[in-house]
């Protein structure tokens, strides 16, 4: 999700850049050609939002957490992973 919202910044940012110097008219191949990274970057933006919040839910669901109202599940969901997943793993040999 993280890379997904990052690729969607990068493209946005090189698509203002380009677009504030074109001229009128038809828009170059590079601006159509960034158009479509764009759209390719939220489609994959959504989707791994989409995929997050469906295991949110599924892991919720299994382990019987009770989520507040008024708080979104994917933003829940991280909070409750950093404050209870223990940050050091130690890999047995």
């Amino acid at each position: 999700m993280l890379q997904a919202s990052f690729d969607t910044a990068v493209v946005a940012d090189e698509l203002r850049r380009y677009q504030k110097f074109a001229k009128p008219g038809q828009p170059s191949p590079h601006i159509v050609q960034l158009r479509q990274q764009q759209a390719a970057a939220r489609q994959a933006s959504s989707q791994s939002k989409q995929s997050l919040i469906k295991a949110a839910a599924a892991f919720v669901r299994e382990a019987g957490i009770d989520v507040p109202q008024r708080v979104a599940l994917e933003v829940f969901i991280i909070s409750w992973i950093d404050a209870n997943v223990p940050k050091d793993i130690v890999v047995a040999s």
